[in-house]
């Protein structure tokens, strides 16, 4: 086993830690697990956002953080303007001034050989859209990431395309180009299946290089593509990790024409959120297991997460702290209905509402043990319940709308109402 605190004190981890994380909103994994047995997620500290902007900054959280045992350091795909409050990490459109787009392959340990198959032909064709010195690699446990060097893309087109939907439609226009590769690829990997997803969304995460996995004794490497053909898995041996420091190098506007292009044929990522998305993405599981061998689809989820079911409750629980979503999804659920009874009732401003809405979609939800298909359908359902705000705007018109569709009953136990 390794040692996390001898391990995070090597000046070369700290320094290669650093520079990544450096504009990004970090998170970290703790060995010390919830009540329900997740492991610990830190992404605050003295109600800010945790952030790493020198190497001696990661000894200062070593050691602050020592009684949950820190893990795994990830950091965002944005880099941010400003990251001082709550508020501004959670501005994903004005605040967010780049974003690192990213193909994440899904796959096994074992397989390491097959996953880099599945990564070769998304770097081919990067490299016909002529993106080569920025590209670079992270082995990130079971799997591999492919970045594209956030600086590849030039101030210009920056300003003509929101960060946000420029990495969503990089991933997006070329993963149209490799998939059905891909998937041959996945039906002859011998353990389990491979699968590349599109996770630009606002608030996605990744490891960092040369962070330890939380669950698996190795480091995620950085390697460029020039690396692919001599890697193999001594590599991420934590004791003595081959790591590239050259994914750092880019080359400015070298990934312009690709944005743009990408842009037009995919338009922006608020477009991709709906209905279309999540069809695709079912799709996307279905070929998944029907190669899987010996595996069972997962059991639909059981609940209802409609918008029409949310009603007018009139003593709502704090917006702070009321609700816990460790206990289930039904609490996700109850607080867009929380939210919504709050605005009506004249307690919080159109912007809060919006702000609480996006912070639970965003920041709590996909970082819960949920089955992913309950966390795409409350993604959809905070997705309409923003919608519905924009749309009605006064809270005369959002109690009216309620009111419509009943009163919530006060239980004393909210869980019973769900039986």
């Amino acid at each position: 086993m390794i040692d996390e605190r001898i391990y995070y004190a090597k000046p070369f981890v700290r320094q290669e830690i650093a520079e990544f994380c450096r504009g990004r909103w970090v998170a970290i994994h703790c060995k010390a697990r919830e009540k329900d047995g997740r492991p610990v997620l830190v992404r605050y500290l003295e109600k800010k956002p945790l952030v790493i902007n020198r190497p001696e900054d990661i000894g200062k959280i070593m050691d602050r953080l020592k009684a949950l045992r820190p893990r795994t350091f990830y950091a965002t795909a944005n880099i941010y303007r400003d990251l001082s409050t709550k508020e501004s990490a959670l501005d994903y459109y004005n605040n967010v001034v780049a974003k690192t787009p990213t193909w994440d392959i899904d796959s096994h340990i074992e397989q390491w050989d097959w996953t880099l198959k599945a990564a070769e032909i998304i770097i081919d064709i990067l490299m016909r859209e002529g993106v080569t010195e920025s590209v670079y690699l992270k082995w990130s446990g079971n799997g591999v990431h492919i970045h594209i060097h956030e600086k590849a893309f030039s101030n210009d087109v920056y300003r003509e395309i929101k960060p946000l939907d420029l990495a969503y439609g990089v991933v997006e226009y070329v993963l149209k180009r490799a998939r059905k590769d891909i998937e041959k690829i996945s039906e002859r990997a011998p353990v389990k299946p491979i699968k590349v997803e599109n996770l630009m969304d606002p608030q996605r995460v990744f490891t960092a290089p040369l962070s330890l996995h939380r669950e698996l004794d190795v480091a995620c490497v950085a390697f460029k593509p020039d690396d692919m053909s001599d890697f193999d898995l001594s590599w991420v041996d934590p004791r003595r990790p081959k790591h590239n420091p050259d994914w750092r190098k880019f080359e400015e506007g070298e990934a312009d024409e690709l944005a743009r292009k990408a842009f037009k044929e995919i338009g922006p990522y608020e477009m991709k959120t709906g209905v279309k998305r999540l069809a695709e993405i079912d799709q996307e599981i279905k070929k998944i297991i029907s190669v899987a061998k010996g595996e069972k689809p997962t059991p639909k989820a059981t609940y209802e997460f409609s918008l029409e079911k949310i009603k007018f409750n009139p003593a709502p629980p704090p917006i702070q702290g009321g609700r816990e979503f460790s206990k289930g999804p039904m609490e996700a659920f109850l607080k867009v209905e929380d939210i919504l009874s709050h605005f009506a009732l004249g307690n919080i401003s159109l912007e809060h509402a919006i702000k609480a809405l996006n912070y639970a979609r965003y920041a709590i939800i996909p970082y819960q043990n949920y089955p992913q298909e309950v966390i795409r359908e409350l993604d959809k359902l905070y997705d309409e319940a923003v919608k519905l705000l924009i749309r009605l705007r006064t809270p005369e018109n959002v109690k009216k709308w309620l009111q419509e569709r009943g009163y919530r009953k006060i239980m004393k136990r909210l869980d019973e109402f769900f039986k």
